[in-house]
């Protein structure tokens, strides 16, 4: 049976329990974040990023990405086009840092994915799997993370605090009343190249794992076997690591420039 280009074929390598598990899993999570007022609400300029950050990777994914392999063979343990993907996914959740703007920014990928280039066979699964894959992974990382992604602060929940930082409350600065809050915050030297190294072994195992081991059977009735996922996740997310560690500086350097510092 198929339905739009999709095959339902459960015959996959992470079983269809699996992922209900997870999808279970991660939706506690984020009602949790929510509960605890770790889930903020977006500026103008937050869509901005997000939307311009999504034609960013629309013209690197579909017309610059592909160009590569022509002039260069792709011999490495990854996929080295994706790197483009991995910074700009990396970028948005430093710049923006607020849990949900990687999911929502894919979305708006997805959506001008299908009207450019792929056409609309296979959703709503395609929405689901970029989201599910990758971007929300990077969004629980931010409820950890926050507005310090990509940077070397993380904000800590004691009293005595090693650098303040100054915050404006949005609704005060609405009617023209400024106040400041004062947030505990530590400084970890080289903090953002762990920040590097998660991204970027999520989003280079998002492909073999997640795609290879369930949506690509799923959606397009492909067959995979469970060692061939394991062996190249593993090659993946060890190059992910790697090449996160490589744009964890390029990534700070450019949030300090845009945000005016930390």
């Amino acid at each position: 049976m198929t339905w739009n280009g999709v095959h339902f074929n459960l015959h996959s390598v992470i079983p269809w329990w699996g992922m209900a598990i997870y999808f279970i899993i991660v939706a506690a999570l984020f009602v949790y974040g929510w509960k605890k007022h770790l889930l903020a609400s977006y500026r103008t300029v937050d869509y901005v990023y997000m939307g311009l950050l999504a034609a960013i990777l629309v013209i690197w994914n579909f017309f610059i990405s592909p160009l590569i392999p022509r002039f260069s063979a792709v011999t490495t343990i990854f996929y080295y086009p994706t790197i483009g993907e991995l910074f700009i996914l990396f970028l948005v959740a430093a710049l923006i840092g607020k849990p949900g703007s990687v999911s929502i920014m894919m979305i708006i990928y997805t959506l001008l994915s299908d009207i450019f280039h792929y056409g609309f066979g296979g959703e709503p699964f395609w929405f689901i799997y970029e989201v599910t894959a990758y971007a929300i992974l990077i969004d629980l990382y931010l409820l950890l993370r926050g507005r310090y992604m990509g940077t070397p602060y993380q904000k800590v929940l004691s009293f005595k605090a090693e650098v303040e930082v100054e915050q404006t409350s949005q609704a005060q600065a609405q009617t023209g009343k400024l106040s400041k809050q004062k947030e505990n915050v530590r400084k970890v030297p080289g903090l953002y190249f762990l920040d590097g190294a998660v991204v970027g072994f999520i989003v280079m195992i998002a492909y073999n794992f997640w795609y290879q081991g369930f949506w690509a059977t799923f959606i397009e009735g492909y067959l995979y076997t469970l060692h061939y996922v394991l062996f190249e996740t593993m090659t993946n997310g060890i190059g992910g690591i790697i090449v996160g560690i490589i744009l964890a500086p390029l990534v700070y350097y450019i949030k300090k420039v845009i945000t005016g510092g930390f």
